[in-house]
């Protein structure tokens, strides 16, 4: 027995060791983007698996709540019994996951499927649809993953051949997940509660002469790729935090990411201490990085709209700068722009200010508000971890 319990402890502790962390970081980063793009979330197994797709959905929807955070829209489809029973006594059991989700399920929409083979035939059916919808699908799997693996755009892989250990990990992968959101959600507030951004569908052509399926394709498309080069910069973010680059430096770097991904003309970043103290900071106009004054911080930082974001721990979007009190105007011709303004939080206090602005009124929108959003996530989140790394250095 005791040899027993060794072996599958051991088990465990080598198949963890041998886990794909950027996969799981990549199913972080989807499901926050989920969140505050206000996309569902749908999740599904059978079995050991479905016991954990519930215990998902249960910690997704209640335990990552936080102030001002809009709340996962977060969908069991294992969990309405009589829906559930309904499908598979009239059309199969192997339908039951996609009869469900054919009428719920929107582009960009994020399926879940679970499964310890990777090819149990209702969650494939059900993935099958999703892609077909241009959802981003996901599958936990473990064995050899199975059809599973091969149709989700994003496998986590357990390599194991036992159905306890691959459920074990899953379960495991699912609380990681969860403790990421939590820790990342605690180190900004963003949203109004109940307001996500949206990504309306854009074409050249009058919609009435868009084929229906060109135009959701169109759409997808486009938020797609902006998704994709938001989830790179967040990287790039991050490896540039993971560098040895001096404090300075890397927010000139930092702040040219950020222009570039929101598409802003000029911008600023400013960190602070635990008194609100400027400690540094740079300005960016004309494509260049530039060195303010510390005077001029904290002018920034006691007066003009950052002055506000701090004040009031919270993310602005003014949509024309010549009829909003909180912009700091300094001089009487300025041109009237929008501007995007959100706080760097660390645990509970505001740890530093991004502002992006554009030369003409109407140009940001909250679609853009979510993007820096979840720039500025990543941010304090790496802001923090490399003081954390730094102060245990020099201990």
């Amino acid at each position: 027995m005791q040899n027993s319990v060794s072996t599958y402890l051991h088990t465990m502790q080598d198949t963890l060791g041998k886990m794909d962390v950027g996969k799981i970081e990549q199913l972080i980063n989807v499901l926050m983007e989920a969140r505050l793009y206000g996309r569902q979330v749908f999740i599904m197994g059978n079995g050991g698996s479905a016991s954990t797709a519930s215990h998902f959905v249960a910690d997704l929807a209640k335990n990552t709540r936080h102030p001002n955070w809009p709340h996962f829209r977060v969908i069991g489809l294992t969990d309405n019994m009589a829906i559930f029973s309904a499908y598979a006594n009239d059309e199969g059991y192997e339908n039951v996951f996609a009869e469900q989700l054919g009428s719920l399920v929107e582009p960009q929409d994020i399926v879940i499927g679970i499964s310890a083979s990777g090819n149990s035939e209702n969650v494939l059916r059900a993935i099958r649809l999703a892609n077909k919808f241009g959802a981003y699908t996901v599958g936990l799997t473990g064995f050899s993953g199975g059809e599973l693996a091969r149709l989700s755009q994003l496998n986590i892989h357990a390599p194991l051949n036992s159905y306890e250990q691959v459920e074990d990990i899953h379960l495991m992968v699912e609380h990681m997940t969860v403790d990421a959101i939590k820790t990342r959600c605690q180190a900004i507030t963003v949203l109004p509660r109940g307001l996500q951004a949206t990504s309306p569908l854009e074409t050249d052509a009058p919609p009435e002469k868009v084929h229906q399926q060109t135009a959701l394709k169109m759409a997808t498309e486009k938020t797609s790729q902006r998704a994709r080069h938001t989830m790179e910069m967040l990287s790039e973010i991050s490896r540039e935090f993971a560098g040895k680059l001096d404090l300075h430096a890397m927010l000139g770097r930092v702040l040219l990411l950020t222009l570039q991904t929101v598409g802003a003309i000029s911008g600023s970043i400013m960190v602070l201490d635990g008194d609100r103290n400027v400690l540094d900071g740079a300005l960016a106009y004309n494509g260049n990085i530039h060195t303010p004054q510390l005077e001029t911080l904290k002018e920034m930082a006691s007066q003009g709209l950052a002055g506000w974001v701090i004040e009031n721990r919270q993310s602005a979007l003014i949509t024309n700068t010549g009829v909003d009190s909180r912009w700091l105007r300094r001089r009487e011709d300025e041109d009237e722009r929008s501007v995007l303004s959100v706080p760097l939080m660390t645990q509970d206090r505001v740890a530093g200010v991004v502002t992006l602005a554009y030369p003409q009124p109407g140009r940001f929108t909250m679609e853009d508000l979510a993007m820096l959003t979840a720039i500025a996530v990543t941010l304090s989140y790496s802001f923090s971890e490399k003081q954390a790394a730094e102060e245990s250095y020099n201990k």
